[in-house]
């Protein structure tokens, strides 16, 4: 009878020991399903800060005495929020490395076309704009601008589903919390220039039609 209550308390300890191991190790999941997963280990950091991404090209436009900075990037990713989060991820990482009065980031999907000229419309899976001084730049009525398309890309690599923008505050809600900050992988580190381009009158987006268009875009696509 003495050894009774001495080996029940040393199986207790051993069974705390043994569940103090599973939670730390994460062997089998069990306290991941029953706590929550984002509670222990932190919510996946795509969903912060989005995916990592392929720079495809970098333009440099003059346009009537500003710099603005377009660059074309491609990812995997398949959520439009996801897509969106790395589209601003790369504005910031853009506008620390370089000097410009308007950025646009647009994101396509990994899929997508080869040739600039395709890279619009259907083509675009999310899109962001940031200006320093938004009332230097026509068209701008804020300091960003982002919007993507809902739902997957096609076999293609274009979309189909809802646009969406972004609020300021869901903008500013998703820089703060990122966690990283870095830019895609650029294989070429090259930045092409283009001649400066008369805007045509009227408001544009991304989708606009012919490289006057493309050009006009970054600015007028704000509204």
């Amino acid at each position: 009878m003495k050894f009774l209550p001495t080996s029940f308390r040393l199986s207790r300890k051993i069974l705390i020991i043994a569940a103090g191991v599973l939670v730390l190790t994460g062997a089998s999941g069990a306290a991941a399903i029953f706590v929550g997963r984002d509670v222990l280990l932190g919510p996946p950091s795509e969903t912060i800060s989005g995916v990592a991404c392929t720079t495809v090209s970098t333009v440099r436009i003059e346009q009537d005495g500003q710099q603005w900075l377009r660059r074309y990037v491609r990812s995997a990713a398949k959520d439009g929020d996801i897509r969106v989060k790395t589209a601003l991820r790369v504005a910031g990482a853009l506008s620390n490395a370089e000097e410009a009065d308007l950025y646009q980031v647009i994101l396509l999907d990994a899929a997508g076309p080869v040739n600039r000229a395709d890279m619009r419309g259907r083509a675009i899976g999310a899109e962001v704009l940031f200006a320093r001084d938004p009332a230097a730049v026509p068209g701008m009525a804020a300091p960003f601008v982002a919007r993507y398309t809902d739902g997957q890309p096609a076999e293609n690599g274009d979309f189909y589903g809802e646009r969406k923008e972004l609020s300021l505050d869901e903008i500013k809600s998703i820089v703060t919390a990122m966690t990283e900050r870095e830019d895609c992988v650029d294989p070429n580190a090259v930045i092409e220039a283009e001649g400066e381009t008369k805007p045509e009158a009227g408001g544009a987006t991304a989708e606009g039609e012919g490289a006057a268009a493309e050009t006009q875009e970054v600015a007028a696509s704000g509204h």
